[in-house]
This record gives C-alpha cells, structure tokens and sequence, in this order.
C-alpha cells in the first residue's frame, strides 16, 4: 500500500515537472469544443454508472486505457474495465450515483490533461447508502475520428 502511494506522489511530481517544462507547448483548454467533448464524456461516464453499463463505461475509454483503482490496482484495456467495473456494479444495489466536478483542463499536443473532484454513491447490500470520494486526473486522447477517449484515468479518494 505504501508503495502504491509512492508510487502516485512520484507520478504527480514528475506529472509536475514535466508540466512546467512543456510551459510554452502547454495552455488551459479555451477551446469550446475541446470543453464540449470532455464534458460530454464525463455525462456519458455518470450515465453509465446510472445505468450499469459497465460495457458503455469501458467505451469511453481508449483501446488501451487503463483505470487506476483505489487500492492501487491498475486495469488496462476495455476488456478487463468492463469486468473489474461490472464487478463493484454487480456488489451493490440499485443506481450508483457519480458527480464529477472538473476544475481545470490543460491540452498539450492530443492529449488533454483533466483534474477535479468526484464522488460515488451507493448502497452496499444490507447496509445504508455509501459514499466515497476525492480527486482525480484523467488523461484524454483524440482518436483518429476526432473524439477522444480516457487513456488513463486516476482517482485519488479522500479516505
């Protein structure tokens, strides 16, 4: 565990640093269409959860993605998203409930940087509504049609 922490304060350092090194090739996204997409992949993203599609989930992300988890585990490509996320929706009861609140995008190249707060909630069997929740960093990629899909996506909850 503590190396799984290590391990995510080394990324966000060297995440830092590179940061500051691309300065000129780097800028906070003000295109509206750029905002647009991202947002709507976010929409797509609750809505999945709403629905229990973890399959819809997993198409959000690129062919190879991966989906950090809260332990620590790593999941990479839709495939394995899809199950790892079908399995939390299959251990629990009704809708899982998901806000996500950006705070701030950066575009370097075809990749766009995103960061903010998010919270899950849902209800365990035989127990009250759960919440969990926290920070994170989602990377986004454009695709060759234009779209853009997670390539890695990171939470880091509060817990």
């Amino acid at each position: 565990m503590k190396r799984s922490w290590s391990l995510f304060f080394a990324f966000l350092f060297v995440f830092a640093g590179l940061a500051r090194a691309q300065a000129p090739a780097q800028s906070s996204v003000t295109d509206p269409e750029v905002r647009k997409a991202i947002d709507a992949g976010n929409a797509k993203y609750i809505d999945a959860f709403a629905r229990s599609d973890a399959g819809a989930l997993a198409g959000l992300y690129d062919e190879s993605g991966s989906r950090f988890g809260p332990k620590g585990v790593v999941v990479r490509g839709r495939p394995a998203i899809a199950e790892s996320v079908a399995e939390f929706m299959k251990s629990v009861t009704g809708p899982i409930k998901v806000s996500i609140e950006t705070q701030d995008l950066w575009a370097v190249d075809d990749l766009v940087y995103e960061t903010g707060k998010y919270t899950y909630s849902f209800t365990p069997p035989g127990k009250s509504e759960t919440q969990t929740g926290g920070h994170y960093v989602t990377i986004w990629k454009r695709q060759t049609d234009g779209g853009w899909k997670i390539v890695v996506d990171m939470g880091v909850p509060n817990n």
